[in-house]
């Protein structure tokens, strides 16, 4: 398989069963094997610096491209090599828009995570890392970023269609980066997690059809279009499965352990 340089992996869904937080030992033999034979290992998820985990502690992962590709870090360094924040007066008006529509939302810097009055900070995703989130209403206060806004709704569609209506309206350097059945992500615009993979393959010297990528959901899909071989996993989406070249095994089996060696990319 020497075509390919670097492996991606998306985090829930598809290295660890959703409400999991530690890889199968099989999983962790992957990482190691696959740095053995000199493969750039990436993380390339929807999750951000607090609700990462211990994930980011892999000695054999090399990047983190976090909150769907609004910053890229260096495992090694600990240092910020690329990033796209949303901007502050963006996020006023947002947020004006929030508490008029009775939005329940979150966010991200690097230095906490911050929520509204009206989201679940005890939902099962944010609850082992609620010690890393305060009150947005403190965000002004500590100076910090913002990378990524998830909205928490059960009906996405309906309300992103007026977030971008609104977005278009205030011309706000804003967009809807992804949803799902419980939500909706919101970056500056531009930003995707093939668009951060571009950006990290640019700075390597490693081309997209040189990437091999995992993804179980939406906001997989442009990245599993985009790299040389896109694999969306057994328990995916059935959109991002149709966007794949190819499916492995789902998340409780191992899938992207006995995909890879099937494939002769370790033994």
């Amino acid at each position: 398989m020497t075509k390919y340089k670097m492996i991606v992996f998306d985090i829930d869904g598809t290295l660890l069963p959703f409400g999991v937080t530690q890889l199968t030992p099989r999983m962790q033999e992957m990482f190691e094997k696959l740095k053995e034979q000199g493969y750039v290992n990436v993380l390339c998820s929807g999750r951000d610096i607090f609700t990462v985990g211990a994930q980011i502690d892999n000695p054999y992962v090399d990047y983190f491209i976090g909150a769907n590709g609004t910053f890229i870090l260096d495992l090694r360094t600990k240092e910020y090599i690329f990033e796209k924040t949303i901007n502050y007066k963006d996020f006023v008006e947002f947020r004006k828009y929030a508490s008029e529509h009775k939005l329940s939302f979150s966010f991200v810097g690097n230095k906490w995570g911050y929520y509204n009055e009206l989201f679940n900070i005890d939902h099962w995703f944010y609850r082992p890392y609620k010690d890393k989130f305060i009150p947005e209403k403190e965000f002004e206060s500590q100076h910090d970023k913002n990378y990524l806004i998830t909205i928490s709704t059960p009906t996405p569609s309906i309300v992103a269609a007026d977030l971008e209506k609104f977005f278009k309206e205030k011309n706000l350097d804003l967009w809807i980066l992804a949803q799902w059945n419980g939500g909706i992500f919101i970056s500056a615009k531009g930003i995707t997690k093939a668009v951060g993979l571009k950006i990290l393959g640019d700075l390597l010297n490693i081309s997209l059809d040189e990437m091999v990528a995992f993804g179980d959901s939406e906001n997989d899909i442009e990245m599993l279009e985009k790299v040389g071989l896109g694999i969306a996993m057994g328990n995916g989406e059935d959109v991002t499965k149709d966007a794949a070249n190819e499916i492995c095994l789902p998340v409780t089996e191992d899938g992207p352990y006995w995909k890879l060696r099937d494939k002769g990319f370790f033994d």
